[in-house]
């Protein structure tokens, strides 16, 4: 087989990925066109159909279905390969570490860069908010924050803790409205919750037992901005407890409505470079105290 065009790799997975030319060509940037002559030419050079063409889609054939587990190894070996390649170029003035985390884990970070970063001179920091865990297997981010412990083999997870979730209310609203604090009242109140992709989250499932079909008065598809409706004193909401108990919320359920694990998972090859390293070691400290300081502030109440 020569000539072979690893990118190929990378647009036959695209396709198994979206089912059509259409998605796929679309993540790419590349017209359809061109895409349906590269899965055409990979099919040459490999001497197999990878695709039945359907008007419903592209449809793996058998002897596709077989390849796609080492595809997905072939991509993610190159992918790897260039990540490797571009943390080795210590000349760069700046080197970049990506992290992805949810919505609330930026809102926490974003205020503390300066503990973050002090004294680590030479990096860049991208951080994504993304409530979907990122796959590191494919180098989409170097460091990932979430709820999902990774499966793969070449990845280092470390468990964070165990957080809870409670319905949190404003002084402002709890004036105008005391009876708040009963939960038989509660499917009467004025709820603030998640709309769009932001609905399958933990505590929107949570929200939505306690609601039991009755729709909130707010939906969001902002954490940030649920938080400010909370705060404005507009509505109540759930919130995982540590981000409500620092927010100046007042915690109506005594007992948590439920429970998430946090995980952060990151590339064996961190450790090979001493400033990614320390930058890790720091996240996981600062969400741990960040965890303990919640726990301990609970106990007391």
């Amino acid at each position: 087989m020569n000539n072979f065009d690893w990118n190929a790799i990378r647009a036959f997975l695209c396709v198994v990925e979206h089912g059509s030319l259409s998605g796929a060509a679309r993540e790419l940037d590349v017209s359809q066109p061109t895409l349906g002559r590269q899965i055409s030419r990979l099919e040459q050079q490999l001497e197999l159909r990878l695709f039945d063409r359907r008007q419903t889609g592209f449809e793996l054939t058998d002897q596709g279905k077989r390849l796609v587990a080492e595809a997905q190894s072939l991509a993610r070996s190159a992918s790897n390969f260039r990540r490797s390649v571009e943390l080795e170029k210590t000349a760069a003035p700046l080197q970049v570490c990506t992290i992805t985390l949810g919505e609330w884990g930026l809102h926490f970070l974003s205020g503390r860069t300066d503990e973050l970063l002090a004294d680590l001179t030479g990096l860049r920091i991208e951080l994504f908010a993304d409530d979907a865990f990122w796959d590191l297997s494919r180098n989409a981010a170097d460091i990932a924050i979430g709820n999902r412990q990774p499966s793969h083999s070449h990845l280092i997870a470390q468990k964070l803790g165990n957080r809870n979730f409670f319905v949190y209310a404003s002084d402002r609203y709890l004036r105008m409205h005391p009876e708040a604090r009963n939960p038989g009242t509660w499917a009467t109140q004025s709820w603030a919750g998640y709309c769009g992709a932001r609905a399958r989250l933990k505590s929107a499932q949570v929200l939505k037992h306690i609601l039991n079909g009755i729709d909130c008065r707010f939906s969001v598809n902002s954490s940030v901005a649920l938080l400010n409706l909370l705060k404005s004193g507009e509505a109540m909401g759930v919130l995982p407890d540590w981000i409500g108990e620092h927010e100046g919320l007042v915690r109506l359920s005594n007992e948590p409505l439920s429970q998430n694990t946090s995980w952060l998972s990151f590339h064996e090859r961190l450790r090979l470079h001493p400033q990614l390293s320390e930058l890790k070691r720091r996240l996981v400290g600062m969400f741990r105290s960040r965890y303990e300081l919640t726990d301990a502030g609970l106990k007391t109440l």
